[in-house]
Formats: C-alpha cells, sequence, structure tokens
C-alpha cells in the first residue's frame, strides 16, 4: 500500500495538471480500468478512455483550481477540496474522494460537485 506521503504527492499532482489542462499527466495518474463519478450520482467514466474523453472535454473549459483544505488519508483512501475559479461564476467547492491501488494509481475518484457552496 503506498504511504500517506506518496498518496498526498499523487493528489497534490491531480491538482496541478486538473489546473493547467495537462490531460496526459492527469489521465496518467489513474490505473488501467479506473472509474470516475463526476459528479457523483450523475455521471460514471469507466476506463482510461473514457475518463481521457472526459478530460479532454474539460480542459477547453477554462477554469483554475486550488487546494482549499488539508488532503486526509486512510488507508488507500483520501479527500480534499477544492476551490474552484471560472470567469462569470462565483468561486466555488468540490470535495473530491480518491482510492488508489497498491501502485499509488487512482482506482476511484468520486466528485462531488456543489456549485452552490461558494467560497
Amino acid at each position: 500500500m503506498p504511504s500517506r506521503s506518496e498518496i498526498c504527492a499523487a493528489v497534490e499532482s491531480y491538482i496541478e495538471h486538473l489546473g493547467n489542462h495537462d490531460v496526459d499527466k492527469l489521465v496518467g495518474l489513474f490505473a488501467e480500468g479506473a472509474v470516475q463519478h463526476e459528479p457523483l450520482g450523475a455521471r460514471t467514466y469507466r476506463g482510461l478512455d473514457e475518463i481521457r474523453a472526459f478530460d479532454e472535454k474539460n480542459a477547453k473549459i477554462p477554469f483554475t483550481v486550488s487546494l482549499l483544505s488539508p488532503i486526509t488519508v486512510t488507508g488507500r483512501f483520501a479527500a480534499m477540496q477544492v476551490r474552484v475559479h471560472s470567469e462569470g461564476v462565483p468561486d466555488f467547492a468540490s470535495t473530491d474522494l480518491f482510492e488508489f491501488d497498491e501502485n499509488c494509481k487512482i482506482v476511484s475518484l468520486s466528485v462531488v460537485l456543489d456549485p452552490e457552496a461558494t467560497v
């Protein structure tokens, strides 16, 4: 199992690549067969091809993200909140829950988007 510091580094890389829209590096953080629920309860992307297609579409939207809360880790799970900034709308919070495999690759990502959770 990856260490807490390895998981935190992976989450920090996720935030960096999401914010700078580097799809290749972002997708590189995921394991084969990973699932991404975004937003949780509405859409699920299965496997690297679907996750890449979602990230490529998402990268065309001008937004930035920054860490809003500490990264919390329990075993192979991590959670954090980011501030999402996009011109024309108030900044809002997104809460992300990650599950990692033994190689510190993301096997599951659940994203709770709440544009009404303004920050």
